[in-house]
C-alpha cells in the first residue's frame, strides 16, 4: 500500500507531461494552418510525433520537380498516343515554303474530314484565320483547329515579347501552343531561351515542322521576286531596307548573336552590313527619294542584289511593318533554337526540316514524309493508302503550276488552252522563280558566285547553308 502511492503518483505525472508535449505541438502545428485544418485536428489529440510532421507534409502543396516529368518515358507500351495529342507547329520564312505549307495544311484537314466527316466536305475554309476541328454539339475532336490562314499566321512574324523574348501574338497575346491546333507561323522570333519555350508548349507535346531554303538560293529568289515590273509586294515601295532595330532600340543581330554568333559573326560584323546597306540605299544624290523598290531596278544586278540581301540578312522588319526583313539570321537562329528545345524535352518534342527545294524535286517522296509526320504510324484513322492517293495528286498539281508536265498527245487546240492557263498558273505560282530561259540560268549562276565571294554578305551565307544541311541531315530519318 506504501509502494502503490509512489508509483501511483509517478504514472499521474507521466500522463500529464505527456498531455502538455502533445498540446505545445499541437498549438505549434496550428499557428500557420487554415480554421479548417486545426479544427479538424481538435479530434485527434493523441497522435504521434511521426503523425504529426507528416500531416504538415499533407497540407503543402506538392510540385513536381521538373527533373521528374521531363525523365519519364512516353507510355506508349499499352496506349499509342492519338495525334491529335500534339501541338502541331509548321514554321516558314519568306521565300521559303509560305505557299507550300499552306496547301500541305489544307491537305491534312481534307484528308480528316474525308475520314470523319465526308458528308461535309467544305467544312473548312483555307481562306479564314482559325478553323475548329471539334464538334459543336458533342465536343468531340474530328480535326486539328487550323490557326493562320492564307494572309496571317497565328502568331505575329517577326515580333516577340520584349519580356520573355518569345513571339507574340497580334494583340500581345502570349505564345501559346495547345494540343489538337495546327499553327501556321511565318517567321517567327523565337529569341526566348528554352525553359520559356517549354512553358509555352501547353500541349506538353509538340511537332514542329521547319521549313528551310539554303540561304543562296532564298536571298537570289528574293531580289529576283521582288525586283519583278510590277513588284508584287506594295512594301518594297515604302520599306527601308537598312532598318536593323527593333521598337525597344534593340537591333535583330543582338536577338540572335547569343545562338549564332562566332568570332567572325559579331556586332561589329553585322555593323558592317548596315554600312555597305547605307552606303547603296539613297546614297547618291540622285536617288535621294527612291524607294526601295527603285534601287533594285536601277542600281546594277550585283548592287542591287547586295542590297536587297542585306535587307533579308539583318533588318528586323520594323521599317515594313514586319512583313519582311531579317530572315536569313532568323532562320539560323530559329534552327539552333529547335535543336536546343528537343534536346531539353527529347521525349515531348519533335522536330522535321524540311527544304523546298525537296519538295520541287520530290514532290510526291515529301508530301509523304510531311503526312506521316503529322498524322504517325497509327493508319486506322488516315490510312497510308489516303495519304499516298493525296500525295500523288499533290505532285500533279505542282506539276501543273511549275510547267513540268508535257502532253505530246494533245491537241494544237488543247496545247493553247494549256498554255493559256499555264500563263494565269505562272503569276499565282510566282513564288517559286524558277529559271525559264538558259540565260536566265546563267544569270542566276553569276548572281550567286558574287555572293559566294562578298566580304560582308559570304560569312553568315555560309555559316546558314552550314546549319541548314545539319538540320535537313538530322531530319532525313525522323519518318
Amino acid at each position: 500500500m506504501v509502494l502503490a502511492l509512489p508509483i501511483a503518483w509517478i504514472a499521474v505525472q507521466m500522463i500529464m507531461h505527456t498531455k502538455t508535449t502533445l498540446t505545445e505541438l499541437s498549438t505549434e502545428n496550428n499557428i500557420s494552418k487554415p480554421h479548417h485544418q486545426q479544427s479538424e485536428e481538435k479530434y485527434s489529440p493523441l497522435i504521434s510525433r511521426f503523425d504529426q510532421l507528416t500531416m504538415n507534409n499533407t497540407y503543402d502543396t506538392y510540385n513536381l520537380p521538373k527533373e521528374d516529368w521531363k525523365k519519364r518515358k512516353k507510355k506508349q507500351d499499352d496506349t499509342e498516343l492519338h495525334y491529335h495529342d500534339y501541338a502541331i507547329f509548321i514554321v516558314m520564312y519568306h521565300k521559303t515554303g509560305y505557299v507550300l505549307s499552306r496547301q500541305l495544311k489544307k491537305v491534312v484537314s481534307m484528308l480528316e474530314i474525308e475520314a470523319n466527316r465526308p458528308n461535309e466536305p467544305t467544312l473548312f475554309n483555307a481562306n479564314q484565320h482559325t478553323n475548329y476541328g471539334t464538334d459543336k454539339i458533342t465536343g468531340e475532336r474530328f480535326a486539328f483547329d487550323t490557326i493562320g490562314g492564307w494572309t496571317r499566321s497565328a502568331f505575329a512574324p517577326r515580333r516577340h515579347s520584349f519580356q520573355t523574348h518569345c513571339p507574340r501574338g497580334y494583340r500581345h497575346e502570349p505564345f501559346l501552343l495547345k494540343s489538337g491546333q495546327i499553327y501556321m507561323q511565318e517567321s517567327p522570333d523565337l529569341f526566348c531561351d528554352v525553359k520559356q519555350l517549354e512553358r509555352a508548349i501547353l500541349a506538353r507535346r509538340a511537332k514542329i515542322i521547319h521549313f528551310v531554303r539554303n540561304p543562296y538560293d532564298m536571298v537570289l529568289s528574293n531580289y529576283l521576286y521582288h525586283s519583278q515590273e510590277p513588284t508584287p509586294e506594295k512594301w518594297v515601295h515604302t520599306d527601308d531596307p537598312c532598318m536593323t532595330w527593333y521598337e525597344n532600340k534593340k537591333t535583330l543581330a543582338s536577338n540572335v548573336l547569343p545562338s549564332i554568333g562566332t568570332e567572325e559573326i559579331n556586332d561589329k560584323y553585322f555593323y558592317n552590313i548596315f554600312k555597305m546597306c547605307r552606303s547603296l540605299f539613297q546614297s547618291k544624290s540622285s536617288m535621294w527619294n527612291s524607294t526601295f523598290y527603285e534601287h533594285l531596278l536601277e542600281l546594277d544586278p550585283g548592287d542591287g542584289l547586295r542590297l536587297a540581301t542585306a535587307q533579308m540578312v539583318a533588318a528586323s522588319g520594323s521599317a515594313n511593318r514586319h512583313k519582311a526583313g531579317g530572315d536569313v539570321a532568323r532562320m539560323a537562329n530559329n534552327i539552333v533554337k529547335l535543336k536546343e528545345l528537343q534536346s531539353y524535352m527529347p521525349s515531348e518534342v519533335e522536330v522535321l526540316t524540311l527544304s523546298t527545294e525537296e519538295f520541287i524535286k520530290t514532290t510526291a517522296n515529301s508530301t509523304m514524309k510531311f503526312l506521316d509526320f503529322v498524322f504517325g504510324a497509327n493508319n486506322t484513322i488516315v490510312s497510308r493508302k489516303k495519304r499516298r492517293d493525296a500525295a500523288q495528286l499533290r505532285k500533279k498539281q505542282f506539276e501543273k503550276v511549275s510547267g513540268k508536265r508535257r502532253d505530246s498527245n494533245m491537241s494544237p487546240r488543247e496545247n493553247a488552252r494549256e498554255e493559256k492557263r499555264k500563263q494565269s498558273l505562272k503569276k499565282k505560282a510566282s513564288h517559286f522563280t524558277q529559271s525559264i530561259t538558259q540565260e536566265e540560268k546563267e544569270t542566276k549562276e553569276s548572281l550567286k558566285k558574287l555572293l559566294h565571294s562578298d566580304k560582308d554578305l559570304a560569312p553568315i551565307l555560309k555559316l546558314t547553308e552550314s546549319l541548314v544541311n545539319e538540320a535537313l541531315s538530322a531530319s532525313a530519318k525522323v519518318v
